[in-house]
């Protein structure tokens, strides 16, 4: 089971509300729909029942959410006595920033950024992997530690104004890197794949390809289509085969040029009319004045600049820093 699809069952339980608990973890309704549905197999009940569009929640439901409050305050008691340890571990001296990613970033942007190389830096880099409705509280959380987080988001006002409101209420500094156009991935056999470009209107009769586990599908739930609420993920190994056997079509940001790592059968194509792929930094404003916090900042944007006018990464992406 994962835990935060009891913080989801709990926002949920008070509001019944699947739109708006979905909003205030930056998540999609399908997404966080599938998060409950799998919370009711993992305990092997009805949690919600479903009359007219309304949602209500079973007897079992209810008395979770009226336990559910101990058991997430049980576990946040547990990982905060578990940090000494952790801290303990860490000797202050050897110098640490943590860097926690979205998926896109983690699958397109960190092969180009290599933080993690030995001797790049005269500290070590840490990189972990969050959704971005997590990756705020994760920065948050590590008040005595230098951490930063690179994240991604289609580049949509609606998007956009989600990403403002958690920096403005969390007390966070944005700063945008770069932006990466969307590309289709398509199976040479499609008839995608004779376009020169692809537009929202030609996706109007395919199957989207996604992934079928539910974690993996809410962690990468970044592209959504706003006219249609079409659920589109980044391509991986389970939406590639998706996309070879059933002709479907998945999208990832352009930088996927980049990445050479295509499988046989599969082709990118250009797209028009959809978004683009937003990359940028967040930092809690405690770590603004880090040195080593802001040494990987200008590593980061020093990178981009270099490899963006390189062949394997040319013309797949525009940086947005000044």
């Amino acid at each position: 089971m994962h835990i935060e699809y009891l913080y989801y069952f709990r926002d949920f339980s008070k509001s019944l509300s699947i739109s708006k608990t979905a909003a205030e973890y930056y998540m999609t309704p399908q997404g966080l729909s599938r998060a409950l549905h799998q919370l009711e197999k993992d305990f092997g009940i009805t949690l919600m029942a479903y009359n007219n569009n309304a949602v209500t929640l079973t007897p079992a439901g209810k008395e979770l959410a009226e336990r559910v409050e101990g058991i997430i305050a049980q576990y946040d008691d547990a990982r905060g006595a578990l940090t000494k340890y952790k801290l303990s571990e860490i000797a202050p001296s050897q110098g640490i920033v943590r860097v926690t990613v979205t998926s896109c970033v983690s699958r397109y942007l960190l092969t180009l950024l290599g933080l993690q190389q030995p001797g790049l830096f005269p500290f070590a880099v840490k990189v972990n992997e969050a959704n971005i409705y997590r990756l705020v509280p994760h920065l948050l959380s590590r008040e005595n530690e230098d951490c930063l987080g690179i994240v991604s988001f289609p580049a949509t006002n609606r998007h956009r104004q989600i990403v403002e409101a958690a920096i403005e209420e969390e007390d966070l500094v944005y700063r945008p890197l770069a932006v990466s156009p969307l590309v289709a991935v398509v199976s040479e056999f499609s008839p995608l794949s004779s376009k020169k470009v692809i537009t929202p209107k030609d996706l109007d009769s395919c199957q989207i390809a996604r992934y079928r586990d539910t974690v993996l599908g809410d962690a990468l739930d970044d592209y959504v289509r706003e006219d249609n609420i079409k659920t589109i993920t980044n391509a991986s190994s389970v939406v590639y085969d998706q996309v070879i056997e059933h002709q479907a079509v998945s999208f990832a940001p352009k930088l996927a040029e980049g990445m050479r790592t295509l499988p046989q059968h599969v082709v990118l194509k250009p797209t028009e009319g959809l978004f683009s792929t937003e990359f940028g930094t967040l930092v809690a404003k405690r770590n603004i004045s880090s040195a080593n916090v802001d040494r990987v900042l200008d590593y980061i944007e020093q990178k981009l600049e270099e490899e963006r006018e390189k062949p394997r990464y040319f013309k797949t992406f525009e940086m947005l820093s000044s």
